[in-house]
């Protein structure tokens, strides 16, 4: 069986196992960042952008590249940050900004603080092959409720890696109205650093 037979019999014998990730909806294929070494695995037909964003440590260009898929968002987020020494806070900081975006809804009319954590099977620590060994290289799957009053469901993990004199921060997310671990599974174990 030539390589291509083999890619094509793992991916089929991946969808039996993941039938609901493989559906029709989600049409998986493998795409490099252009500006990043970071292959990603999407479910759709990805969009890139790039634009300022400040985290609360100043201004970075942040680069994204992302898609929609069965009413999810997936998107992969990355910038270099000069010291290698800061990529530790500027995970936590990220952190902290994304579950901001969203506010907590405890009960009617209790609607306080950021997105609440579920501590879901597969959170913790999550380290990818060629990521710097951090505390704060973590999968945590969260929800809350948008500034449009939309109940959201996220799956997400941030980590970093040494790129020269400098590190790079990335951060992956699927977001949804319901929970989605294996959709999960299947984006972040397709996340490889080159």
């Amino acid at each position: 069986m030539k390589k291509t037979g083999l890619n094509v019999a793992a991916a089929l014998a991946m969808c039996g196992l993941l039938l609901p990730a493989c559906s029709p909806a989600l049409n998986w294929r493998t795409v490099q960042l252009k500006d990043a070494p970071l292959q990603v695995m999407l479910p759709c037909d990805p969009q890139a952008a790039s634009r300022p964003v400040d985290l609360g440590m100043g201004q970075v260009q942040m680069s994204v590249l992302g898609c929609e898929a069965q009413g999810a968002t997936y998107a992969v987020s990355n910038f270099s940050v000069a010291e290698p020494a800061a990529a530790a806070q500027t995970l936590a900081n990220w952190q902290k900004v994304v579950l901001a975006q969203l506010r907590s809804n405890e009960g009617a009319g209790n609607e306080t603080g950021t997105a609440k954590k579920l501590n879901a099977k597969d959170d913790g620590l999550w380290v990818p092959k060629g990521a710097l060994n951090l505390p704060q290289s973590v999968r945590v799957t969260f929800e809350g409720v948008s500034p449009k009053d939309q109940k959201i469901v996220a799956h997400s993990v941030w980590f970093a890696r040494l790129e020269g004199a400098s590190a790079r921060v990335y951060h992956a997310v699927i977001y949804g109205d319901k929970a989605q671990p294996v959709a999960a599974e299947m984006f972040f174990s397709g996340l490889l650093l080159q």
